[in-house]
């Protein structure tokens, strides 16, 4: 937020909570809060209406704080400034604003309005009432062939009003529902504790940071024994788990994988694209320990979520995802599947950054399809924003270069490209020193005397000898080979 110049006497300027929070509101927020404030129902000060309307046309103006005084002014014309009176308003405007807040909140989740509705009619003895919401409620409930957390917190949430609806105290006769709300009440709990004890796993891994989470080992006994398959999200989770605990047994793996499958298209899109995530950075984690196999699993994982739109959040995709999904599938040499990914996917891509993000994926796949003339039309003439992109762009180009035998055009490239990686500070010292290195090694490959084996054998164990430093290494090693 810009902040203005402030004239006048510096007390009266000033900023609360509730002109805080007011900033956080979207236009669409602000014209159903003034409605709810004009609800006689809810809010019957004008006074607070008035205050709200100031307080927004000082939000306008571009600062932080508003000049009390002025306000005051605006709401008590004539009236001698009383801090205790104004501090009281804006607390109650604020009330208003948490309860406005409240019921949007109760409007997202209808079946836990309802809930409270059947909660409301219980206490009144409203029975033309709570059997309708009861039955409406029900239905609702056990719709979803994948029932998510809070699926089985109103379930337990039903089934303890229906208790008490019934009372099952005064009917001695009848049987209770005391099973349904122990088994929903379990599921939610096991579920909870799953997603907390793997939050902690994963946090262990990361930043080392222990956590002591109880009855995590008398859990996992019990769901070990537990039909699980009959629970979805109860499975989910346990396999998550069981994933994370146990990371060499890749069965756990294919088993959280299978149940993504299954029900993915059906879960809450938050939920589902954390679960695909978690089972994307388990690849990754395998990839990264040299099992080849899984960076094939990585591109599965994300095909079947970018076939599902998982990964489209408000119909977009995020760039980074659209990057890695082209990264996974050149590392498993799915070349064709990688441009035409490149060419349906793009237009979800957030307008400001589509066509750099095209043209940098389209060139990487065509460097790999050995499509050379068309990496040039590409690249040749294109400076990103982006450093990461601009380093990857021009090593491509570098690489673009040799294989055309374009080698007056590579000295004078390789030349702008090491004064480009020495300018730009903001490049890491190792990350800079992997690229000079793929220029050096370049520069010394152009200057091979054919038919000089001793020579290339010399330069594959200097690169060799740089391969954890040098991009590119795999390239640099089949260059040489090819000159032995």
């Amino acid at each position: 937020m810009i902040r203005r110049n402030l004239s006048g006497d510096a007390k009266s300027w000033h900023t609360n909570k509730v002109y805080q929070a007011l900033s956080f509101l979207d236009p669409a927020d602000h014209k159903r809060f003034l409605r709810f404030l004009q609800s006689p129902y809810f809010n019957q000060s004008k006074t607070l209406i008035k205050l709200y309307q100031q307080l927004v046309k000082a939000q306008l103006q571009f600062t932080d704080r508003f000049n009390r005084t002025d306000v005051w002014g605006k709401l008590m014309p004539g009236a001698a400034y009383d801090d205790v009176t104004f501090r009281k308003h804006c607390s109650d405007l604020l009330k208003l604003l948490e309860q406005f807040m409240s019921i949007e909140a109760r409007q997202v989740d209808s079946v836990e309005g309802q809930l409270d509705l059947l909660e409301q009619a219980i206490q009144k003895k409203m029975e033309p009432v709570y059997n309708s919401v009861m039955r409406k409620v029900r239905t609702a409930l056990e719709q979803h062939p994948y029932a998510s957390l809070q699926n089985y917190l109103n379930r337990y949430r039903l089934e303890r009003l229906y208790y008490e609806m019934i009372d099952f105290d005064d009917k001695l006769d009848v049987r209770a529902n005391l099973e349904a709300i122990s088994t929903n009440l379990d599921i939610f709990y096991w579920i909870e504790k799953l997603k907390v004890h793997s939050s902690a796993l994963s946090q262990k891994r990361t930043a080392n940071i222990q956590y002591d989470i109880h009855f995590m080992h008398e859990i996992a006994d019990y769901l070990d024994r537990y039909p699980l398959e009959n629970v979805p999200e109860l499975a989910v989770y346990y396999y998550s788990y069981q994933m994370l605990q146990n990371e060499d047994d890749t069965n756990h793996y294919f088993n959280y994988k299978r149940m993504l499958e299954q029900f993915g298209e059906v879960m809450p899109n938050e939920e589902a694209i954390e679960l695909y995530d978690a089972a994307l950075n388990y690849c990754i984690g395998k990839i990264n320990k040299g099992n080849e196999s899984f960076s094939q699993e990585y591109l599965d994982l994300f095909a079947d979520g970018i076939r599902k739109k998982i990964f489209l959040t408000k119909g977009e995709l995020a760039i980074w995802r659209f990057n890695n999904v082209v990264g996974a599938a050149l590392r498993v040499g799915k070349l064709d599947w990688a441009e035409t990914f490149i060419e349906e996917y793009s237009a979800f891509l957030p307008a400001d950054s589509r066509e750099n993000a095209y043209s940098f994926n389209l060139a990487r796949v065509y460097r790999y399809q050995q499509k050379y003339d068309k990496v040039l039309k590409l690249l040749r003439n294109v400076e990103y924003e982006d450093t990461g992109y601009n380093l990857i762009s021009k090593a491509i180009l570098l690489i673009t270069y040799y294989e055309l035998d374009e080698f007056d055009a590579l000295d004078s490239f390789s030349e702008s490209f090491r004064v480009f990686l020495n300018r730009h500070k903001n490049i890491s010292v190792d990350r800079r020193q992997s690229y000079l290195n793929l220029i050096r090694f370049v520069r010394k490959l152009t200057r091979m005397v054919p038919g000089d084996k001793a020579s290339v054998r010399k330069l594959r164990l200097e690169i060799e000898e740089n391969r954890t430093q040098t991009v590119n290494f795999e390239w640099l090693m089949e260059k040489t080979a090819e000159l032995l």
